[in-house]
């Protein structure tokens, strides 16, 4: 058997072919680093979009709470308008008004006993 042959270096071609392998390696960093770059950003990105998520889901809640306490001060104002509305027509349309201390009557659920000279039914 016979040994392989190695191949001569000389060191002019040595340099000479090296450039390129160099360029090679700076750019595969340079993608390198883009790249990583791109995966800080998306992590980022993704960590303002949980955040806004969260916010917006706060602001939902109080919206709904808000909501339902404007709907109970409309019942509430539409009760008081109501009530309002309502004397205002018994007093135009019925003649009603309040009672004072002279319009005021007590009637009791008990019998009297019959007077003299009344006759009972």
């Amino acid at each position: 058997m016979s040994k392989p042959k190695l191949p001569n270096f000389d060191i002019e071609s040595f340099a000479s072919s090296t450039r390129p392998v160099g360029v090679y390696w700076l750019i595969l960093i340079l993608l390198s680093l883009l790249i990583l770059l791109t995966g800080a950003a998306i992590a980022l990105q993704t960590q303002e979009r949980h955040e806004a998520y969260r916010t917006l889901q706060t602001l939902k809640r109080e919206h709904a709470t808000l909501k339902s306490e404007q709907q109970r001060l409309m019942i509430e104002q539409q009760t008081f308008s109501a009530t309002s509305q309502v004397v205002r027509l018994s007093v135009d349309k019925l003649g009603m008004f309040y009672p004072t201390k002279q319009h005021r009557q007590v009637i009791t659920l008990t019998p009297e006993p019959p007077k003299q000279g009344e006759m009972t039914p």
